[in-house]
């Protein structure tokens, strides 16, 4: 079967709801960065408190990542229902009440985004890639559509309307999979004995991967978290207009992910995911240094395109090697709980290191990881469960 001959289904589902969900998903995972810069002059949060909402978000990701992987379907249904609800405690306008929000957000996309990733690149492996990159494709449109919505609710000063409007889509999105409550724990199509699934997962696949991913998953939430208040500090660019450096960098990564649908036809994922890390690592080292306000808009394009090719493609090489086997969720987990690390770091290091362009060399000491763990796990051996261009050939 081709994406031509016929629509995928997945769980019984048709695609576009998938679609659909990862959009909202990717909307609310990325709205703490555009909505930073607002929040923290009217509470006059410090960069560590802010930090600490960062950290919130993406530490209880990880206990939905963890859980995920045992039961795909209903995590999809009961994700979008907790990102109702944090969406809504957003409404109650205090501090205390955006930390709780904003970890009922990450435990809600901990779970829908991953059993979503993990169901998408099962089903159909020989077309695993591609699927993954069409996914996390969707999930770039919403964060695209968040700094830009954000930046007009502010101006409108109907900041409140939005989150409200917002609560209603996920709900939305809750009842569209809620027949999944009915529906099997995996299809035939995808099960796999447990002694095959385990038999090619060593421990060393999962501990690489879990570093790689780890340390993506900060990188991407530090430049699109950080890089607003960044711009405003550095480059005196007002609140509104600095949010909108948000949206470009999730346009970036958006085109990028789209232009990385096309070149797997013609390249081998290796050269895409390495091109792709030492871009990321150009564009954000422009950050480090002296510079007009105007170079700050290539370097985070840069830091965006560099960034599109990272996450699926390392998914799909893990799931190449492991299939769909519930240690995976555990993967997905401590690569959440980097959104929660790598942010934080910039923070302290901002506050007692000599300010935010110190502060991203936290994520490009990331990106230099996932170069070294990628070039490491491409010199091992083992099985794949489908051949595959890439570091094993």
């Amino acid at each position: 079967m081709t994406l031509r001959e016929a629509a995928p289904r997945f769980e019984s589902l048709p695609a576009a709801q998938y679609y659909f969900g990862m959009g909202i998903s990717g909307f609310v995972t990325v709205l703490l960065g555009p909505v930073l810069p607002v929040l923290s002059a009217q509470w006059r949060l410090t960069d560590v408190q802010g930090g600490w909402l960062f950290a919130a978000q993406f530490s209880s990701s990880t206990i939905g990542a963890a859980f995920s992987s045992h039961f795909p379907g209903k995590s999809v249904v009961w994700g979008y229902a907790c990102v109702c609800a944090g969406v809504a405690m957003l409404l109650a306008g205090d501090y205390a009440a955006a930390l709780a929000g904003f970890g009922l957000i990450g435990l809600g996309t901990g779970l829908a985004v991953t059993a979503t990733n993990l169901i998408f690149g099962t089903e159909y492996p020989e077309q695993r890639g591609v699927l993954l990159t069409r996914v996390n494709l969707s999930w770039g449109i919403g964060a695209v559509l968040a700094p830009e919505l954000v930046a007009l609710a502010e101006k409108a000063h109907a900041l409140r309307t939005l989150v409200l409007l917002l609560a209603l889509t996920a709900a939305l999105s809750f009842a569209l999979f809620a027949p999944l409550l009915r529906a099997g724990r995996i299809s035939a199509k995808t099960a796999t004995s447990a002694a095959d699934r385990d038999a090619g997962a060593g421990i060393r696949i999962f501990a690489l991967f879990s570093v790689m991913l780890f340390l993506y998953v900060g990188t991407e939430t530090t430049i699109a978290g950080w890089i607003a208040t960044y711009a405003h500090r550095l480059s005196g660019l007002s609140m509104v207009r600095a949010s909108l450096l948000v949206s470009v960098f999730w346009v970036s990564l958006l085109a990028g992910r789209w232009l990385v649908a096309v070149l797997l036809r013609w390249f081998p994922e290796a050269g895409v995911l390495l091109g792709g890390l030492a871009l990321a690592m150009g564009g954000v080292t422009m950050l480090l240094f002296p510079h007009a306000a105007w170079m700050v808009l290539p370097a985070v394009m840069a830091a965006g395109l560099g960034c599109a090719p990272i996450f699926p493609l390392l998914v799909s090489r893990m799931l190449a090697r492991t299939g769909r086997t519930r240690h995976a969720g555990w993967v997905f987990a401590i690569c959440g709980l980097g959104g929660a690390v790598v942010p934080w770091i910039t923070g302290l290091i901002s506050q007692h290191g000599g300010g935010l362009r110190a502060g991203f060399g936290a994520p490009l000491t990331a990106l230099g990881g996932i170069l070294i763990c990628a070039l490491i796990e491409g010199s091992m051996g083992g099985a794949m469960k489908r051949p595959a261009a890439g570091f094993v050939e």
